[in-house]
């Protein structure tokens, strides 16, 4: 779970610099922000579950459920920036 997460979260961070490297981000420099965004968000989800100390002061569930929460932001995120790339590579010009 932890190794998925931080692999998500850096293809989401390598996502805008493949997309400057394709000379592509320019058409659409807001919806990468937001996917780099998510990949930042994605990444710190998967800090919840390595640091698994903090969460005996605090309680599991509590801990565990604010990981998730973050992971919910970061897969918003990633959405909302996926429509943003979307919309503007194809119907803006």
């Amino acid at each position: 779970m932890v190794l998925d997460m931080i692999t998500l979260g850096v293809a989401m961070l390598l996502a805008p610099a493949i997309a400057e490297y394709a000379k592509i981000r320019h058409k659409a420099d807001k919806g990468f922000n937001w996917v780099a965004a998510s990949g930042v968000f994605f990444l710190f989800a998967a800090s919840f579950t390595v640091a698994g100390t903090l969460g005996g002061y605090i309680g599991t569930s509590v801990w565990v459920g604010i990981g998730s929460v973050f992971e919910v932001v970061g897969w918003l995120l990633a959405l909302i920036g996926t429509i943003f790339v979307g919309y503007q590579i194809l119907f803006e010009k």
